[in-house]
């Protein structure tokens, strides 16, 4: 009997999370669990298109719409009546067996969730389900609105235990499959060659901090008032910042206030951060909450050192000597120790192990099975 497979994005940002499906979707293609795929998203999300046209067949399809999420989904989500109508358009022509959510969080796809007609069988593919107090926002109604999105999947996929437990809290009672994320980046430049193309001195010690520059969820703020804190013994590091967003007038404010005292450069993101991780003795990640962020993998694939917060993701991911709480930590005793012979080695040893753990084969394999109706993989 002939089945089909609905996907559902509808963020025009391009991030961690697609990237992921998309090292996911060979393998959903391959196994020929479906015979026909149709995915629905933005046309305002250009680069999603570009990376699904190489696997367009007569087997898979990419359907591009004007809709996308909008702001306060999960309170208006419910209103949005060309959204929804097209939704259950898209559900009534092709009857699908199966529908997959792409949702950096549950307020993405808020729409297509309702739209769902109720023997539709509905999995979120989810990264973070973080509860909104964790946000720095009101848990009522937030909380309270956001727990019967959490309970109309029939069944969740995540890139970890902690966002298992993150599921559960939130309200999801559908079992959930834990796929882990997996990186493959290109082999690790030379540490002098990748210096020599970012225009690093050789000698100086590199701190990195590298993504997204939002001041809330990465911590940049802890982060700037820990360098501040310090800034006396922090002379012989240069802190890098690569990234874009809000964050960027604070970290030119500190890099203009500690002239004289501590190196702080800022620079643009890139596609292709390989080099900068490469050059880097320490990256620094002192985010108040994550999914399973694609940097730490790759710095742990590298074996660069990371000094990150104790947040339950890295818990998951890092040993203890490489997480702090920036709000109060002695930065610069703490990144000291971090690139000890004795701390990078055991460092090493345990993310060494961690990654042995994974693996593409097997998180592509659950990934698939989950989007059975009949698996019990789950």
């Amino acid at each position: 009997m002939s089945r089909s497979l609905l996907i559902f994005q509808d963020s025009p940002d391009f991030g961690g999370h697609e990237a992921m499906f998309l090292r996911f979707l060979p393998a959903l293609v391959q196994s020929g669990e479906f015979d026909r795929i149709v995915v629905r998203y933005p046309t305002a999300n250009a680069k999603l298109a570009e990376r699904l046209q190489p696997h367009v067949s007569d087997r898979f399809e990419v359907r591009p719409w004007v809709f996308t999420k909008a702001r306060a989904e999960p309170y208006l989500g419910g209103f949005r009546r060309a959204y929804a109508r097209a939704a259950r358009d898209a559900f009534a022509d092709l009857r699908p067996a199966t529908t997959l959510l792409l949702q950096g969080r549950i307020e993405n796809c808020v729409v297509p969730l309702l739209a769902a007609p109720r023997d539709a069988f509905v999995v979120s593919y989810v990264p973070m389900a973080h509860g909104m107090a964790a946000l720095g926002r009101s848990a009522v109604p937030g909380d309270w609105v956001r727990r019967r999105l959490y309970r109309r999947p029939d069944r969740f996929i995540v890139p970890s235990t902690a966002v298992v437990e993150q599921v559960r809290a939130a309200g999801g009672s559908a079992p959930i499959v834990v796929a882990d994320n997996i990186v493959a980046p290109p082999p690790v430049p030379a540490r002098a060659q990748a210096r020599e193309m970012l225009g690093l001195d050789p000698g100086p010690r590199v701190a990195l901090f590298l993504g997204r520059l939002d001041v809330r969820q990465k911590g940049l703020d802890a982060l700037a008032d820990a360098i501040r804190r310090t800034a006396a013994r922090l002379g012989d590091w240069i802190f890098l910042f690569v990234g874009s967003g809000e964050g960027e007038a604070d970290i030119e404010r500190l890099r203009h206030d500690l002239a004289g005292q501590v190196d702080i450069r800022c620079s643009r993101w890139t596609d292709t951060p390989h080099a900068t991780l490469a050059a880097a003795d320490l990256l620094l990640m002192p985010s108040r909450w994550e999914g399973v962020p694609l940097v730490m993998l790759e710095a742990m694939t590298y074996r660069i050192p990371i000094l990150a917060s104790d947040i339950d993701v890295f818990q998951s991911y890092l040993p203890s000597a490489n997480r702090v709480d920036f709000a109060h930590v002695d930065l610069a005793g703490a990144m000291a120790r971090a690139i000890t012979p004795s701390g990078i080695a055991e460092y090493r040893s345990h993310v060494g192990a961690r990654l042995n753990d994974t693996g593409l084969d097997r998180s592509s394999t659950r990934f698939v099975e989950a989007l059975r109706p009949e698996s019990r993989a789950a």
